[in-house]
């Protein structure tokens, strides 16, 4: 084992609920309607070939770490669906090598590749993930796409999971293991008795998670009354205000918005592309730094800025755009559950031209907007009550509140190290978001002192690509030079 390992924290033990929560069970129901998936995709850019051998020991063990590599959906007429051991485990319908054609494969074409990669629905019938190694690349070099369902886990829930597959050395020893022959499959459990229809099965066990989930609700909003009722007898106006401003918050969030407020950015397709750019950390801590506020609003400056760029390259007029903004509400406590403990908020934003410093002092307002919306504890709770209308009228509502969103904005921190799999250096790793009907999702992906925007767009409404790059790699020398 590399002497690398002790100078870095071991990767997070990771727990899972056998049952999916009320949101994770919308994102998973929601794909009824394919432009609202919900995939999440990693592209590392390897410095070198790893071999084979290395790789699929790698695998290996991130298959006997992480249990929800090898579990399959289960729904449930009753409540939430259900993870379940996949007894049909088959590892060749999860992890594969690939060789793109030409002789001058670069990382555009692995753009491509995890673009068309991302576009395609899972299997539901099998666990919610795939590997794929494209070696063959220029100076030997290779590259890994990884695609998960966000209802496995949110980003830094995917970074957590992700650190099984990597090492802190080129010599690391800890890869250990074989997936050859019979090993393919040794590790699925066995369900209890014979194999009968796991539907059937369900309500005995089903019947009483929905019991406790309904009393956990009503705990937490019985919890919510009291305290209601204690600080109305405190402060009866104060208290009014703040139930007004809660009820105006959900409001928002379940508020239908077909329509996008961009006049470019409208189309929707199955169609989408991948881009990239990168700036040093450093640059983007020092603007930060210099304006006072967090590395987050110089990103949100970033897309609001390069979004204007691309509206006025093109001669239309936009002064606002609806923006989707992630709010992670995990806690230290929640750090190892490997679910989504993210809630989405919308904001009408103004994008008229500003100077960077302008611009900047609206992202940070924007994002302290965002952060402080009243309904973010009950989001769960929400859910449950979209759930409970049924999955056509759910995914009906759903479809109309998150395919009016122009811009989806997500940050994702990483680790500040260099990391290799099977060997082979990561010089390169990109996070794209899912656009779930949002026309463009960029992510802030931070690893080994560089930041990556990696930008997720829907080719329907987003008709010059290239230019929606330059504009972005614009914005970002624009904000940056603040520092």
């Amino acid at each position: 084992m590399s002497s690398q390992r002790s100078d870095h924290a071991e990767p997070t033990e990771l727990h899972y609920d056998e049952w999916m929560s009320e949101s994770d069970a919308l994102i998973w129901r929601v794909e009824r309607n394919p432009l609202l998936r919900s995939t999440i995709v990693g592209v590392w850019m390897l410095d070198a070939a790893p071999t084979r051998q290395r790789m699929d020991a790698t695998v290996a063990r991130a298959l006997d770490r992480l249990p929800r590599l090898r579990q399959r959906v289960i729904d449930d007429p009753v409540t939430t669906p259900r993870w379940e051991n996949d007894p049909y485990f088959d590892l060749d319908a999860h992890y594969s090598w690939a060789r793109l054609p030409g002789k001058k494969v670069r990382r555009r074409d692995v753009l491509d590749f995890a673009a068309r990669m991302a576009g395609r629905s899972f299997d539901r019938d099998r666990p919610l993930w795939e590997l794929v190694v494209i070696d063959g690349l220029t100076k030997g070099r290779a590259a890994a796409v990884i695609k998960v369902h966000h209802a496995i886990a949110d980003g830094l829930g995917m970074v957590e999971m992700l650190a099984h597959l990597v090492d802190l050395g080129p010599d690391d020893t800890d890869n250990t293991g074989d997936v050859d022959g019979d090993d393919r499959t040794e590790h699925a459990a066995t369900l209890d008795g014979a194999r009968t229809s796991a539907i059937t099965r369900m309500p005995g066990r089903a019947i009483p998670h929905r019991a406790a989930t309904e009393a956990s609700t009503g705990r937490r909003l019985g919890t919510a009354t009291m305290r209601a009722a204690a600080g109305l007898a405190r402060n009866p106006l104060g208290s009014l205000q703040r139930f007004g401003r809660t009820t105006e918050s959900v409001a928002r969030v379940v508020k239908p918005t077909t329509t996008p407020l961009s006049p470019l950015l409208t189309g929707r397709s199955m169609s989408s592309r991948f881009d990239n750019l990168r700036r040093p950390l450093a640059e983007v801590n020092a603007a930060a730094r210099a304006a006072d506020v967090t590395i987050n609003d110089v990103f949100v400056a970033i897309v609001l800025d390069g979004v204007w760029r691309y509206h006025h390259a093109l001669g239309a007029e936009c002064d606002r755009v609806r923006l989707t903004i992630p709010i992670s509400v995990r806690t230290q406590a929640e750090a190892g559950e490997a679910t989504n403990r993210f809630v989405p908020t919308r904001l009408d934003v103004d994008v008229g031209n500003r100077n960077p410093a302008e611009r900047i002092a609206a992202a940070h307002r924007t994002l302290r907007r965002a952060q402080e919306e009243p309904a973010l504890p009950y989001v769960n709770d929400i859910s449950a009550t979209i759930g409970r209308l049924g999955t056509a009228t759910a995914v009906t509502l759903l479809g109309s509140m998150m395919q009016g969103s122009d811009v989806t904005a997500s940050n994702v921190p990483g680790p500040q190290f260099p990391l290799w799999s099977a060997g082979a250096k990561i010089g390169e790793f990109y996070a794209f978001g899912p656009l779930a009907g949002s026309a463009i999702n960029i992510t802030l992906f931070s690893y080994n002192g560089t930041i990556s925007l990696a930008m997720h767009t829907d080719r329907a409404a987003v008709t010059d690509g290239d230019l929606l790059v330059d504009s972005l790699e614009a914005a970002a020398d624009s904000m940056l030079a603040v520092g």
